[in-house]
This record gives structure tokens, sequence and C-alpha cells, in this order.
């Protein structure tokens, strides 16, 4: 059954006049009070003065050393323990809540390869920073999305966003050396033509890559519409090494793959291919200390050093 406490309105006065109050009567002065709540000490006084007024009773006499009268006396205990109850609840509420985690998109071959592998020297430096990785297939609609920032992967405009090109993709060939050796194609065309290609869905054109690479050679025309298609870079990877088929990828994102000897070019050839990694956000939000700190650390870490694109010929098979 509800109190007649409960349902009667409480009958408070300001709770500025009545943390004033408790601060005089605690300090017996009217200065040092004024210093804690960061106030003038007139200020101070005029608040004392407006809740004896609303109490209608003393509750500090006014010596040349403060006393407190009956009232006051009464009345003190009861606000510091209040006051203290609630800095100690306020105070665990503080201590259980966290900064804002950083929110990442990341395409799924560049997280693997490229992000996660570097990634513990940020945390090392923002050791009390959460993390939140997702990896999309796609790009996801950043202007709309909850993410703090994303690396979006293909040929984009990023208008209305804070943008930072990490990577220009620069891809070519590569397959396991047992299916070079069986294969032992003689030149470059008669590889596109007759070798298991494996390809990376691009939008609706599977078979984008290899006809772009077929195209800057000067084979434009060679049927490359077969083989394997699969959704991402990291897939295409693993089925070459497997044997599978010539994948055509960025080999920076293969690096021990290729260390290892696990993959090979059979042919010395590569090619810009118009897409990037790049790095957004939202510039109202580049200022936030976790974003701040990763796009600094991103461009660091993760960014190309700027090349000259090579010349025509340096594209044609040695």
């Amino acid at each position: 059954m509800m109190s007649n406490r409960t349902k009667n309105r409480r009958q408070l006065p300001p709770l500025n006049a009545l943390r004033a109050f408790e601060a005089v009567a605690r300090f017996l002065s009217f200065t040092k009070a004024a210093d804690e709540l960061l106030v003038t000490q007139s200020a101070v006084s005029r608040q004392v003065k407006n809740l004896e007024d609303i109490l209608g009773v003393s509750l500090i006499l006014r010596k040349a050393q403060l006393e407190l009268t009956e009232e006051g006396k009464r009345l003190l205990p009861v606000l510091t323990d209040s006051f203290d109850r609630m800095d100690q609840i306020i105070g665990s509420f503080r201590r259980q809540s966290k900064k804002p985690p950083l929110s990442l998109a990341v395409p799924p071959t560049f997280a693997r390869r490229i992000l996660l592998p570097r990634l513990p020297e940020f945390q090392a430096a923002h050791p009390d920073l959460e993390i939140r990785i997702e990896t999309p297939p796609v790009n996801p609609d950043f202007r709309n999305s909850g993410h703090d920032v994303a690396i979006l992967f293909g040929e984009m405009e990023a208008d209305g966003l804070v943008a930072d090109v990490l990577m220009r993709e620069r891809s070519g060939p590569l397959a396991a050396p047992a299916l070079i050796e069986k294969s032992n194609w003689p030149d470059i065309k008669t590889m596109i033509t007759k070798a298991p290609l494996l390809h990376v869905r691009q939008g609706n054109d599977s078979w984008y890559d290899w006809r772009l690479l077929a195209r800057q050679l000067g084979l434009a025309g060679v049927p490359v519409e077969r083989g394997l298609v699969v959704e991402t870079a990291d897939q295409a990877v693993q089925a070459a090494i497997a044997g599978g088929g010539v994948t055509e990828v960025d080999s920076r994102l293969c690096q021990d793959e290729i260390a290892a000897g696990r993959l090979v070019a059979p042919f010395d050839v590569s090619m810009l291919t118009g897409r990037t990694y790049t790095m957004v956000c939202r510039p109202d939000e580049t200022e936030l200390a976790r974003i701040a700190a990763f796009r600094a650390w991103a461009v660091a870490a993760l960014a190309e050093q700027p090349e000259p694109e090579p010349a025509a010929e340096d594209s044609a098979p040695k």
C-alpha cells in the first residue's frame, strides 16, 4: 500500500540552498564553502539566507565565529548523510560506465590480412579503448551506419566525408607452384585462355578483374568467363593455394603465402585496378578522441607510400 509520504509531493527547499547551508555548516565558514562549491561567497550567503526564509527559522548565528542554531545542528547531519549517499551511488555509476567503443567497418580480407596483424600496436597505445570490428561483405552505407570509421573498397566518391586513401589496389596473377609447373603455360595469353581462373565477385560482374587485366595487356576479347567465383580475396587466395586455379589479387594481401612459396607469380605482371582502400569518417567527428587516435595511427601504420604509376611497358609480360 502506498504511504502518505509517497502519495504527497515532497515539500523541499531548492537543492542549491541545501548544498550551500550544508557546506557552510561543515566548515563554519562562508569562504571555504564558496571555494568547495565554486561560487562566490556572497552567492553562498544569499542561498543560506534564502533557505532560512523558506524554513522560517535561523540556521546559523552570524558572529565573529559562525555557530549553528539548534535547528541548524539538527539539519546538518541529515543533509551530510544524504549528500554522501548520493555521491557514493553516483560515483559507482561513473566507475561502471565505459568510454564509448571504437566501431569500425572493414572489408573482410583487409581486416584479416592487413589490419588485424598490426592492430596490437594500436591496442597497446590505447589499452582502455574497446574496439569493435565488423566485416560486411559489401561497403556499408556509412553516412547512415553507426560506425565511427569505415574502410571502404572500390572506386568511390567520399563527398561530405573525411577520406584517407590507405592503399591503391595493384593486382596480378598468383597460383600454387604445382599448378604452374604442371600447366607450363608458355605465355600469359595462354594462361588467361586455358587456366582455371579464380574470380572475386565485384558487384554484378564476376569476371571484371580478369577482363580488365586482359584489356590492359592488349588481349581484349580473350575469354575469361569461366572458373570459380568467390566472395572475398581471402577465399580466392585459399583456393589458389589448394591448386584450384589462378587468382588475381594484390600481393600485399598474401605476403606470408608468397614468402613461404605457397603462391607464386607465373608471370611478372601487375596492374592498378583503379580501386582503393579508403578510410572515411564524418567531418563533425574527427576531433573525438577515439576517432582521431585511430585515424592518426592508421595513416601512419597502414597507408602505403605514394609511388608513381609504372609506364605502360612495365605491365607487359616478362
